[in-house]
């Protein structure tokens, strides 16, 4: 298969501006007469509840490299393997100007239930049994390492003359360590049998599951990082989510009981692991440049790779 230069949504929908933003929800919610809509969440999309005449609904804005429509598709060949993801209820997206807004299922999240991983570990090596080549037949999928936040050396350039001598010198010293791995999972191979890449969610961490109200069962959620990597790479988040992120501590052994493997002592999967923690420090560093009240994590951060003893936990944003 041919990789895909960029994946389907490669800019945060905060670059587009409030008055396009504004202008295509609106449009929409008259097109299809939809109502009190309030905010769940902004990242890579901006995520919506909604109401229609058949009740709640969840609106996803986004700013697509091309068309959100895959996206559709994706689901429903999820839901056809028996995988269980939010519905899609859009046809086809709603477009206005540079976003494409689509409608979801809405699920009732229980708030107060606790994640079973093992569940979320075995969804995911299934995921990872579905063959990358029968999904590039519709979907844009690249390598994981493709992103933007893991050029890491356009990142460490570009935040030089904001960090001390030191603390550049720290961060380019990890990452001059890790490189060797990065390359690895960069250099990937869909044909080896011995070491076969995989379909990776790519962002598998507690704030993209949420509990069924109505089911009792987890239900991953956030797509947009669909890639293809290691499969490393998606054990990778949680590997330091107790650690960094002050998580539950059996988090990742429960994910890996379901999954069937466990990575904690996969060299690979501990560099990715350090490598998500540098890329997500140097993301809330440049975010602190141009938004005051990113500074206090970003220190935080520094803190960690300071070896400071007093750092604290960071804390997901």
């Amino acid at each position: 298969m041919q990789f895909a230069d960029l994946p389907l949504v490669a800019s945060p929908i905060s670059i587009v501006a409030d008055d396009v933003l504004r202008e295509g929800i609106q449009r929409c919610s008259n097109d299809l007469k939809l109502s009190d809509i309030q905010l769940i969440r902004r990242s890579m999309n901006a995520v919506y509840k909604v109401m229609s005449a058949h009740g709640p609904l969840i609106m996803r804005v986004s700013r697509p490299t091309g068309t959100t429509g895959p996206a559709i598709e994706f689901a429903q060949y999820l839901q056809r393997n028996g995988l269980e993801v939010p519905a899609p209820l859009s046809v086809v997206p709603f477009r206005h100007d540079e976003i494409e807004i689509t409608l979801w299922e809405f699920i009732e999240p229980d708030p107060e239930q606790l994640v079973d991983w093992q569940t979320i570990g075995t969804f995911v090596r299934r995921l990872h049994d579905i063959d990358p080549n029968d999904i590039a037949k519709f979907y844009p999928l690249p390598k994981a390492t493709s992103f933007p936040w893991w050029n890491f050396d356009q990142l460490l350039d570009e935040l030089r003359p904001t960090f001390t001598d030191n603390d550049h010198a720290v961060l380019m010293k990890r990452w001059q360590a890790l490189r060797p791995y990065f390359v690895a999972a960069q250099n990937i191979n869909l044909e080896s049998s011995a070491n076969r890449s995989v379909l990776c969610h790519g962002d598998i961490h507690p704030g993209n599951v949420i509990i069924n109200r109505t089911t009792g069962r987890p239900i991953l959620l956030d797509w947009d990082l669909l890639s293809v990597a290691p499969r490393e790479w998606d054990h990778a988040a949680l590997l330091t989510w107790a650690s960094r992120w002050g998580g539950q501590a059996s988090t990742y052994s429960d994910f890996a009981q379901g999954y069937g493997l466990d990575f904690s002592t996969n060299d690979l999967a501990t560099a990715l692991a350090e490598l998500r923690l540098l890329s997500a420090t140097l993301m809330r560093w440049r975010a602190s440049l141009s938004t005051p009240d990113a500074r206090l994590e970003a220190e935080n951060r520094m803190m960690w790779w300071r070896q400071d003893p007093t750092a604290p936990m960071w804390q997901a944003v």
